[in-house]
């Protein structure tokens, strides 16, 4: 190089060297005419990592950790808890147990399952050991069963009524056979009884006095009767066929990700004992 030479310098400036970042949370790369900034942190590589990052964005709260089969800490996504899943699962057992039993309870204020009695006085006749007695039912009302009571005080007599229609009946006479060395209870058709002419009688061929007292029970089928005997035998079907649903909610919730209705299934089991007690003691 020569004197001449000396008062020229090249200078060379070579880029900076990229910065190579992982895509597991490093920098991107910087150039000279992209300034570093703060960045969040990119995930890729498929499903695993936008779970991973599904789950940094998630509450805490929602996050459970399970210690996975190589013996590291897994992060979960745990289910939320809803109520519309809790109504589900324990609203609508618990309503097909409630609905019915308030109907019963109303019939049963109403009355509708009493039965009513009504006494009357059979007198003997002369010479003889027939007794006779008349009453009437009114309409709607039906017998459903008799007894007759003698002495004083008054004792039971196996002497019953035998209905074999809405307004007419048997009287029947169950006694001890004690002959040909054996025993046993035998019946036998002593009397009758018709609405029609409203009398009642029966021979035994036994004296019990001038007379006897007959009482007769009777029930009403007027007004919503037979409305209430229908809610009733659907409450049958309904106090078996809720307690299974609630058990079906109970597996499907928990085993499907809900925990609402899980818990909804749970707490209508634990309801129904209860309600069957509040409702005995209201109705009985």
């Amino acid at each position: 190089m020569t004197d001449g030479d000396e008062g020229i310098k090249v200078e060379i400036n070579a880029p900076p060297k990229s910065i190579e970042i992982s895509p597991l949370g490093e920098a991107q790369p910087v150039t000279e005419s992209q300034p570093v900034v703060n960045q969040t942190p990119m995930l890729t590589g498929g499903i695993e990592q936008a779970v991973q990052q599904s789950i940094l964005n998630t509450d805490p709260g929602n996050v459970k950790f399970v210690m996975g089969p190589n013996g590291q800490l897994i992060a979960m996504h745990k289910p939320p808890f809803r109520w519309k899943d809790f109504l589900i699962g324990g609203g609508i057992p618990f309503t097909m147990i409630v609905v019915p039993l308030i109907f019963l309870m109303i019939g049963s204020s109403l009355g509708y399952g009493d039965y009513m009695f009504e006494d009357v006085t059979l007198q003997k006749d002369e010479n003889s050991t027939m007794y006779r007695g008349e009453f009437t039912i009114e309409e709607d009302h039906y017998m459903s069963g008799c007894d007759v009571r003698a002495g004083q005080p008054a004792t039971y007599l196996d002497i019953y009524c035998d209905r074999y229609d809405d307004y007419a009946a048997n009287v029947t006479h169950s006694y001890y056979n004690e002959s040909n060395s054996t025993s046993y209870w035998e019946e036998e058709v002593v009397g009758a009884w018709s609405n029609e002419n409203g009398t009642f009688y029966f021979d035994t061929g036994e004296d019990y006095g001038d007379e006897v007292q007959l009482r007769v029970e009777y029930y009403s089928e007027a007004g919503p009767y037979e409305f209430f005997m229908m809610i009733e035998e659907l409450m049958g079907v309904v106090c078996c066929l809720a307690p299974i649903l609630s058990i079906v909610f109970l597996i499907l919730g928990f085993s499907q990700g809900k925990p609402g209705m899980g818990w909804g299934g749970i707490s209508s089991l634990i309801a129904f004992p209860v309600m069957a007690i509040i409702s005995l003691s209201i109705m009985w």
